[in-house]
């Protein structure tokens, strides 16, 4: 049975993601000393050590738990590259969807689906509604969350997809359109690979709708970038393989 937390409350909370940004450059840089510069030295300055422990916690549950060291090795590898500032926001979308459990099934089963679909907006009740359908099914969770609490899941998640420019408008949250360059491509094969080391057809990822682009386009992008040497493929039938042999150090 899957683990839920509110931790997107906490993730969607924190009102400047530049700050979550800077603490995994610090992370990238030198990891060990990234406690240190929150709770010691209050690099961030907040007002209370117990602000500057939810926020570490925060950091450390959303965003810095890995699946195995190479998963570890590899954000570090692309934080180190300075990616794009749309690249870092798809990087803590997909960091989060791995994380955790929750964010990820609203958003496999709520915004996904719903975006998609064609629609135009994500009303904050699809979500109240998908959790409450959650909990009747998990023994749990029953009792566990008050109304309260899961409107204010379902507020801070779309809060979350608002500040990572994937949602915007202020009451009513509307879809971008997402298009994902090379870097973000690459960068979301080198994160799958890693997360998911025994899949044999990339195409099964189950983080492989959140790519946000059709299989035809997908194929299509891989194998330009396949050309450039940056990772080998081969596709036969419905079988994508995808082989990393070399430290990833973005597109020249």
């Amino acid at each position: 049975m899957a683990k839920y937390n509110t931790d997107i409350n906490i993730i969607g909370s924190i009102p400047d993601y530049e700050l979550i940004l800077r603490a995994i450059e610090l992370f990238s840089k030198n990891s060990d000393e990234l406690e240190i510069l929150v709770i010691n030295d209050n690099y961030f300055d907040f007002r209370s050590e117990k602000s500057r422990k939810r926020f570490l916690s925060g950091i450390y549950s959303a965003f810095l738990s890995f699946e195995n060291e190479k998963h570890r090795e590899i954000l570090i590898e692309i934080f180190q590259t300075d990616p794009s500032m749309k690249a870092k926001q798809l990087i803590l979308f997909w960091q989060f969807l791995v994380t955790n459990e929750l964010f990820f099934e609203i958003t496999k089963n709520v915004f996904i689906k719903a975006y998609f679909s064609g629609r135009v907006s994500l009303p904050k009740d699809d979500i109240v509604a998908f959790i409450k359908d959650l909990i009747s099914k998990n023994d749990e969770l029953k009792n566990a969350w008050s109304q309260a609490t899961i409107e204010t899941i379902a507020s801070k998640y779309l809060t979350i997809l608002k500040k990572l420019e994937l949602l915007e408008g202020s009451s009513k949250k509307s879809f971008k359109n997402i298009q994902i360059s090379n870097e973000e491509l690459l960068i979301f094969i080198y994160l799958v690979k890693t997360i998911e080391p025994e899949l044999s057809n990339f195409l099964n990822s189950k983080y492989i709708d959140f790519i946000f682009t059709s299989k035809d386009s997908l194929l299509n992008r891989i194998k330009q970038l396949a050309k450039k040497d940056l990772f080998e493929m081969s596709f036969s039938g419905d079988q994508l393989k995808i082989e990393i042999n070399q430290p990833y150090g973005g597109i020249n």
